[in-house]
């Protein structure tokens, strides 16, 4: 086996390459929050089938997605949680269902 001895000298740069790489990928911060774009890549499908998702409530606002004005922003957690068919629990609804039949209850009693 015949080694290249000039090339020893190109050992700490690469290594420093590689420490910097390294660095990178573990600094890299995950985006939690995707645009309507972003999501379709995510999942797999074209920025109408979003669209028409949201628009037949298969994903639902305050859950899936939040939107202030034109921009929609969807939670990456909440569409990991769909694609692996976790329910979502809307705690706010559910706040909401459980002071109705308190009410009911209290009216009863």
């Amino acid at each position: 086996m015949n080694i290249n001895f000039e090339n020893l000298e190109q050992i700490p740069k690469i290594f420093e390459m590689m420490k910097l790489m390294s660095k990178q990928f573990t600094d890299k911060i995950e985006k939690r929050w995707l645009s309507t774009q972003e999501t379709a890549v995510y999942l797999g499908y074209s920025k109408d089938s979003i669209d028409s998702m949201v628009q037949k409530g298969e994903l639902i606002s305050d859950i899936h997605y939040f939107q202030k004005a034109r921009k929609r922003m969807f939670d990456k957690n909440e569409l990991d949680n769909w694609v692996i068919g976790i329910a979502p629990i809307n705690n706010r609804l559910q706040n909401e269902l459980d002071m109705k039949i308190h009410e009911i209850k209290s009216s009863v009693a």
